[in-house]
């Protein structure tokens, strides 16, 4: 990665952590490495240097003036995942790091996950395996109008995609207590999960970070785990019932 050049007049302040995501969109990097901006980097110099383990795991490590910055990257259900990661303490190891997988892709294994549903009860995907097929349709937040008017088409044609053994999980980024309260208030028959920290929509490389939410995005799981669907919708554009219907095999 070259990031030669940049200045950093402030260790973690905006200027820096913006012309880091600056020389990471150069490079072709952007949404496969997210930076993460909390507290002092710290003042240990690194060497830039580059290295691999045995088992396949590289290190990228370089300084930006007096600011250590470690790139890790290892493979997760055999795909490169890479990691981020600043020193925040001088001499010492305390590391803050936030990982964003590449967004998921037709014929991939859909990655497992258990969340709360709108009752507070835990459901996990691999729970439908051999089972049923999965829509997990991803959605910014509740309450929200767009939002709103595709839930409540989704629990409309609910029967549709009952009738081709296919269950709905909503997902979003609100509390259990929030999609309890909008279910009943919209009457909505479809379960609701509660992403709350985040992490499953990282994990399908489907987290909007300008609004701290997932994006607007279908999955469809088949009973064998594999996605056979993926689409993702322009935030303010509903997504389109039937065509998630005809790709039901």
């Amino acid at each position: 990665m070259d990031v030669a050049g940049l200045t950093c007049p402030q260790k973690g302040s905006k200027s820096f952590l913006e012309a880091l995501k600056r020389s990471i969109q150069k490079v072709g990097l952007e949404g496969q490495v997210e930076v993460i901006s909390r507290g002092c980097f710290g003042l240990c110099n690194l060497a830039p240097n580059l290295y691999i383990e045995p088992d396949g795991i590289w290190y990228s490590r370089f300084t930006l003036k007096d600011v250590p910055v470690i790139v890790r990257q290892h493979l997760v259900q055999g795909k490169p995942v890479r990691r981020l990661i600043h020193y925040p303490q001088k001499g010492g190891f305390l590391v803050q790091e936030t990982l964003t997988a590449k967004e998921v892709s037709v014929g991939d294994i859909a990655p497992d996950f258990t969340l709360k549903n709108e009752e507070g009860q835990e459901v996990a995907l691999s729970s439908f395996r051999g089972k049923k097929n999965v829509v997990l349709a991803f959605y910014p937040f509740d309450w929200s109008p767009v939002c709103t008017t595709e839930n409540c088409s989704l629990t409309a044609d609910l029967s549709g995609f009952e009738g081709k053994g296919t269950v709905i999980l909503g997902v979003s980024c609100d509390s259990h207590f929030s999609h309890k309260a909008w279910k009943e208030k919209l009457g909505l028959k479809h379960s609701l999960l509660s992403d709350l920290k985040r992490e499953v929509s990282k994990k399908y490389g489907l987290y909007l970070e300008d609004f701290n939410c997932s994006k607007r995005a279908t999955v469809l799981v088949d009973k064998s785990g594999k996605i056979i669907f993926k689409k993702v919708q322009e935030i303010k554009v509903a997504r389109n019932n039937q065509e998630i219907l005809s790709a039901i095999r």
